[in-house]
């Protein structure tokens, strides 16, 4: 097998590529520094579920004033024809390397954008609950993997924590008679501190599975973990349909606009995809 290019690189051309990851083309290209863009860039990214949240996030590193994206197919299907003048973003194909998908706006149909979008494009989320069986299968999940769940009761303003490698023991605790709703959205924000790596906790057994997880380990800022566990949350109760005026409480999470510093995008997304992959 014939070395790749990347093979012969010298390690400060290495560097050079690295800075060229999406994570660190987020922080050069776009000014994300402050709450409002924060929280511009993640209710973007929460608003889409007809595709993957990279491929979201390929979309608004193009244009973050797209208003709804699909590709082909996707209007196709929703009677609605690409204009001959529009421009393509690129984004991901699952068999092959890219395809192009374009806005609303430049796309025709006998609906008008403004109807198509005010019949609300067809979705079914359900605002402001899940269902039993949903929440009862995150937290049999959750106990496959050797997380143990308790009930406590908390303060008003506290709705659980988990266990970090200090104490010996990985548990999560929840608060006592709180909804499910409210239960499911605190559980993955602490299931999110543990993939993300701000633990401690070096793997993960599953029952079924003979290999252990390998889990990261990283060293950054308290209000920066809180930062990234709560958006990871807020992107996976978006897709479940609790939706909220996140805009507001999202950006209530950053205290000093250095918190941001360190946060990384790539990982709170593909930690979000991971999670639901897993446990729901």
């Amino acid at each position: 097998m014939e070395p790749s290019l990347f093979d012969e690189l010298d390690p400060e051309q290495k560097e050079i590529n690295d800075k060229y990851t999406i994570d660190e083309l987020f922080k050069r290209s776009l000014n994300y520094k402050s709450s409002k863009n924060y929280a511009k860039f993640f209710n973007f990214i929460a608003s889409f579920h007809h595709y993957s949240r990279y491929n979201t996030m390929l979309v608004y590193i193009q244009n973050p004033d797209v208003t709804f994206f699909g590709g082909t197919t996707f209007w196709k299907n929703r009677n609605r024809t690409i204009n001959e003048d529009a421009k393509p973003l690129l984004i991901l194909c699952p068999n092959g390397p890219m395809m192009c998908a374009y806005d609303i706006y430049q796309t025709s149909g006998k609906k008008s954008v403004d109807e198509f979008l005010k019949d609300g494009l067809g979705t079914t989320d359900i605002k402001g609950f899940i269902n039993q069986k949903l929440y009862d299968g995150l937290l049999k999940e959750v106990a496959n993997w050797g997380i143990k769940i308790k009930f406590k009761p908390f303060s008003f303003f506290k709705g659980g924590h988990i266990t970090t490698i200090i104490s010996g023991r990985l548990e999560i605790v929840l608060k006592e008679n709180a909804t499910i709703e409210e239960s499911f959205s605190v559980l993955i924000h602490e299931l999110a501190h543990l993939f993300l790596g701000h633990t401690g906790h070096q793997s993960l057994n599953h029952i079924s599975q003979k290999k252990p997880m390998k889990l990261l380990s990283r060293k950054i800022p308290r209000a920066t973990e809180e930062l990234e566990a709560e958006t990871v949350s807020f992107l996976i109760c978006c897709r479940v349909g609790l939706l909220s005026n996140s805009q507001e409480y999202l950006a209530g999470y950053i205290k000093n606009e250095k918190d941001l510093a360190e946060f990384n995008y790539e990982l709170v997304i593909k930690t979000a995809d991971k999670l639901e992959k897993l446990f729901l």
